[in-house]
């Protein structure tokens, strides 16, 4: 029994509290003038646990060990991470977009699924690097941002979505209707909210009537010659509803599958080719065959550069336990903890790109020194373990290495560094990324 067992649970407002100068606002200008600064001041300056408000929102956050470990392991029925991420994606995306949804990644990424659908990966990379031509220069976010909406849309939006013409209009589309802008440009939320999400509300009207069309054209095609990977799960959800209900169901649930991936999926493939070309060494073994190391080296560019704060919203009374008191959270609250503080920042080294940081590949090689797993995170814990890891990995693997493979790359950036403004997500860079490539005779 610990010291605590015998000890009611503090109210939440008795945590050291975050304030600022301005009513309802509080600290929040300073926090999203630079997100893991100000959360690390913080916690130097009133320890591991604290609460603030700002903008409406009352957040209770945990950094020690214990705290974060316990933040996981509640469950979701008290305190909800979906709705956590929803509170953060609701400034940006049409509400209607979350109405009725079929389709859950956890169902689609099953692991029979990835191996199955790997060609259609491949097929949109070797696509993509033709279009390149023979020599040029690329920005290495904004390719892979484009590649990414490739990919991704030949795994679960059709190869049909992919075709000239098509994905021209596509791309624009699912970019104003972008969730992650509502985490790398904080600000830009004020913006939206003004407008009424009119940018966002004629681009899911337009990707909606695109889907129309994709589907008249497939479901004129024989069976056997579809190829389209995860499509056929998500149109097999929406079976024997109406043809308005179900085009709409399926294009719905394509952009929320597609926005879900693209909010990390492309900025992982950057940061990955761009530490590569930081290191030649790393990028000739590369070069010769070593996928593994190529495996590392993706999983330490999404720990490195992850900029997410796990947000979970409390749903029913609960409690919270760090190493010195338990806390008693009630409902409309919000659970926090900032993976760009805790991950670089648990064990000495952390703050340096290693690929040897994940030496047995997904899993992090210096577990045994953190006093408590939770603290270093890529794709999350237990529970809420992203569905798509795998996939992820394979997509960013096997796209950098056919990359690397096809074309002599001369980065032409100096020591990029994350967004300092982004709150979530795996972090954009602070300036472009540049790359000269020729193909490889």
């Amino acid at each position: 029994m610990s010291a605590m067992d015998a000890t009611a649970p503090l109210p939440w407002s008795a945590a050291p509290r975050a304030t600022g100068r301005l009513p309802w606002i509080g600290p929040g200008l300073s926090l999203l003038n630079d997100p893991t600064a100000w959360f690390q001041r913080q916690r130097e300056r009133l320890g591991d646990t604290y609460v603030f408000e700002t903008f409406g929102y009352r957040i209770f956050n945990v950094f020690s060990p214990e705290g974060v470990k316990n933040l996981w392991a509640l469950p979701e029925a008290s305190a909800s991470k979906g709705l956590g991420d929803f509170a953060l994606l609701s400034h940006k995306v049409p509400a209607e977009l979350f109405d009725g949804r079929r389709t859950l990644p956890h169902g689609l990424f099953a692991r029979d699924n990835v191996e199955t659908y790997l060609e259609n990966l491949g097929e949109a990379v070797d696509l993509e690097l033709t279009e390149l031509g023979s020599a040029g220069e690329l920005e290495a976010f904004a390719f892979t941002r484009r590649l990414a909406h490739r990919m991704g849309l030949a795994s679960w939006g059709s190869p049909l979505a992919t075709q000239p013409g098509r994905l021209e209009k596509l791309v624009p589309a699912f970019d104003a209707l972008d969730s992650s802008e509502s985490f790398v440009h904080p600000a830009k939320g004020f913006l939206t909210w003004a407008t009424g999400k009119r940018r966002e509300k004629a681009a899911l009207a337009e990707i909606e009537a695109i889907y129309r069309g994709i589907l008249a054209e497939r479901d004129a095609m024989p069976a056997g010659d579809r190829h389209e990977g995860f499509f056929a799960e998500l149109c097999a959800n929406w079976e024997g509803e109406p043809e308005d209900v179900r085009a709409t169901g399926i294009a719905r649930d394509v952009m929320l599958v597609h926005m879900g991936s693209q909010s990390n999926l492309f900025a992982a493939m950057a940061w990955t080719l761009v530490h590569l070309l930081e290191r030649p060494e790393l990028l000739e073994r590369v070069r010769s065959g070593d996928e593994r190391l190529l495996e590392q080296c993706a999983h330490e560019s999404i720990r490195l550069r992850q900029r997410s704060i796990v947000l979970r919203r409390i749903l029913a009374p609960c409690v919270i336990e760090d190493e010195h008191a338990a806390y008693r959270l009630e409902p409309g609250l919000f659970l926090a903890t900032m993976l760009s503080v805790t991950n670089v920042r648990s064990v000495p080294g952390l703050d340096r790109f290693d690929p040897e940081h994940y030496a047995k590949g997904a899993m992090f090689a210096r577990q045994g020194e953190l006093p408590a797993r939770e603290l270093v995170t890529t794709f999350g814990h237990g529970a809420h373990y992203c569905p798509a890891a795998r996939f992820s990995i394979r997509a960013i693997c096997l796209a950098t290495k056919a990359l690397v493979d096809r074309f002599d790359l001369e980065p032409r950036f100096r020591d990029p560094k994350p967004r300092r403004r982004q709150i979530g997500g795996v972090s954009r860079a602070d300036r472009p990324c540049r790359i000269a490539y020729r193909a490889d005779p």
